[in-house]
């Protein structure tokens, strides 16, 4: 009995993954709809993951992957199952470790914080900089990132947003440092595994808001494989802790009755309004 709760392969296990898996396409689609340079296709993943265990994780991540696929809505998916497979078990692991349950020390959470703020603040100046591709209207042609470092309004936003979000991060998210690191880890290696299959399967394309970037590191002459894994390092990272962070705010606002329930959970969940005074 023990083992089938550690495993997660319970009546719970069953009820949980059909709504990760919805929350997973229906995110991946969302962003894919409006071409943005992330996904937001791993929330559903790492809640499993963090709630159920790193199996059931595992199979979340794979399963929304291939079943994305076979309904027909996205035909690049699931060659990116097993990079959806090792993000749930990473964070089933970090949830076993209690990244989203254990206080973390309040110049992390700073860290994560700015970091976090810092590339939010970083896609929405590419946004506002970007311009229509005269060949296709509904694609947008992103700018290099190294010129809005030398133009003053997005480098007074940067700055702005580095001390802003280290405050918030200080003061009001300051027990959301380790499930950020966490996130920020899971992103590094889903880049890694993911440039390979983006490129000697699809030839760097995916058919996602990403390949605008990887277009852009190939015009300064980097290889299709480099480019693949510079877009994954600049985009991978901040939609894993994205995706994280979701997730930290979900557990935050779980019952502890509620969260005892679940075989993979630290049970000293502080709630939101405990954790910012």
């Amino acid at each position: 009995m023990v083992m089938a709760q550690r495993s997660g392969i319970t009546s719970t296990a069953l009820a949980l993954l059909p709504l990760a898996i919805a929350i997973n396409i229906a995110g991946g689609q969302l962003v894919k709809i409006l071409r943005l340079p992330i996904y937001l296709d791993s929330v559903g993943t790492v809640l499993s993951g963090v709630l159920l265990g790193p199996w059931i994780g595992l199979l979340t991540g794979a399963l929304s992957n291939i079943i994305w696929t076979l309904i027909g809505l996205d035909t690049y998916t699931i060659w990116f199952a097993p990079v959806a497979a090792v993000i749930g078990l990473i964070a089933g692991f970090a949830g076993r470790a209690g990244a989203f349950a254990h206080s973390s020390p309040r110049w992390l959470s700073a860290i994560i914080g700015a970091i976090f703020l810092f590339a939010l603040t970083l896609f929405v100046m590419m946004f506002i900089y970007a311009t229509p591709n005269p060949d296709d209207p509904t694609e947008l042609i992103w700018p290099n990132t190294a010129d809005l470092f030398t133009q003053i309004g997005p480098l007074v936003a940067f700055v702005v947003a580095l001390i802003g979000g280290a405050i918030a991060g200080y003061v009001v998210l300051r027990n959301a440092g380790y499930a950020g690191l966490a996130g920020l880890a899971t992103g590094v290696v889903a880049a890694i595994i993911s440039a390979p299959i983006a490129t000697y399967v699809f030839g760097g394309s995916s058919g996602s808001g990403t390949d605008a970037l990887v277009a852009a590191f190939r015009a300064t002459g980097a290889s299709i494989l480099a480019s693949v894994f510079a877009q994954g390092v600049f985009s991978d990272p901040f939609d894993k802790m994205t995706s994280f962070m979701i997730v930290w705010l979900i557990m935050q606002s779980l019952p502890r009755r509620l969260l005892i329930r679940f075989p993979n959970t630290q049970t000293d969940v502080k709630p939101i309004s405990a954790a910012s005074r």
